[in-house]
């Protein structure tokens, strides 16, 4: 007699899920960084996020813009698919930011389900995330749905 208590063959995780990922805005550098799916990127290591209720307890704090990235199989192949972003405050020479737990997983959430939402992003960072995610991968941008091209540049 066999159990089956999985009531699978094989362990599997949702499509979306497995290819999520997070890019950084922070100035000019932009760049992608997976840490920041479990609040570690490279910006907010060392960072107390505790000490701030709100973003006025960081006056001093420079904007980071985290934007989750999802990928979606389409006829033409795989490409973007959900792209959303939220904000970080974060005062590097104090060691001290702010996040909105709440934006940052309802974003997320809309990434994952393959919306669009850049809302918060400046035209001049729309137009620095084009540029960077087709040339991080041509094969995925030219996949990609013109409609979705359409909320970045």
């Amino acid at each position: 007699m066999e159990l089956n208590l999985t009531g699978r063959d094989k362990h599997s995780t949702p499509d979306e899920l497995a290819n999520l990922s997070a890019v950084m805005i922070h100035g000019d550098e932009i760049f992608v960084d997976q840490g920041a799916i479990h609040g570690k990127s490279r910006l907010e290591r060392g960072i107390d996020f505790r000490a701030a209720r709100s973003a006025e307890d960081v006056p001093h704090g420079e904007k980071v813009a985290v934007v989750w990235v999802t990928l979606k199989t389409y006829e033409s192949g795989r490409g973007f698919s959900g792209i959303a972003s939220a904000e970080l405050l974060i005062d590097f020479e104090h060691g001290i930011g702010y996040k909105a737990m709440g934006p940052l997983v309802n974003q997320m959430d809309r990434a994952v389900k393959g919306r669009v939402d850049v809302s918060n992003l400046s035209s001049e960072q729309r137009v620095k995330l084009a540029g960077f995610l087709q040339q991080l991968r041509a094969d995925l941008w030219e996949n990609t749905p013109e409609e979705v091209k359409a909320e970045l540049v």
